[in-house]
């Protein structure tokens, strides 16, 4: 079993998520996720790896994937 330090998520994917949450509680339905907030994913999917990204801030795997594929290519 993994202890609390383990799963504690680090500082900078909390702020992201907890952005992510306030942008999701206030959106128009059918609204797409803004290009800020999808360019912070990917610069910690970088970081933490799009599995562990996605995860956590609640996000569409493969969309992730293919930004994080995206930006690498630029």
């Amino acid at each position: 079993m993994a202890n609390q330090n383990q799963r504690a998520l680090p500082q900078d994917l909390s702020r992201v998520r907890d952005r992510l949450s306030g942008w999701r509680e206030t959106k128009q339905p059918g609204a797409r996720i803004p290009a800020p907030l999808w360019e912070m994913a990917v610069r910690l999917a970088g970081k933490y790896g799009v599995t562990r990204t996605a995860r956590s801030l609640k996000l569409d795997y493969y969309a992730l994937k293919k930004r994080v594929f995206l930006a690498e290519g630029q």
